[in-house]
């Protein structure tokens, strides 16, 4: 009797969790749906990471101060406008910067030239 609690429990669990996963799928499935674009990685004055970030990072704190985005908590490097799209910035260990646009759903025409204007403004 003891063996047959053992692999009814082992049994009943394999099957939860196959259950749990196969009902997260379509939700998984949604999360990667989003569209979006990149600045592309734009060579700029510095030479390093850090001082990429110093630089790039005031250039967003400009855009929130203007009331274009907001800044995501806990997040130094990353934007949002509205509850659609969100702004990454990433800067390489050469010093280059780019701006990655991540839109859930499709993107706004806002966060299109939003996003062009980040470009232009991540030159120097």
């Amino acid at each position: 009797m003891k063996t047959t609690n053992t692999i009814t429990s082992r049994l009943f669990v394999a099957v939860t969790a196959f259950a749990l996963i196969i009902g997260s799928l379509p939700k998984e499935a949604n999360a990667q749906t989003g569209t979006g674009r990149t600045t592309g990685w734009n060579p700029v004055s510095t030479k390093d990471e850090s001082s990429c970030y110093n630089k790039a990072l005031p250039i967003m704190e400009f855009l929130v101060n203007q009331g274009e985005i907001q800044k995501v908590p806990d997040w130094a490097e990353r934007f949002t406008q509205g509850n659609n799209a969100v702004f990454d910035v990433i800067c390489a260990r050469n010093g280059e910067v780019k701006v990655d646009l991540i839109c859930f759903n499709s993107c706004s025409s806002s966060a299109m030239s939003l996003r062009d204007k980040i470009d232009s403004l991540m030159q120097w």
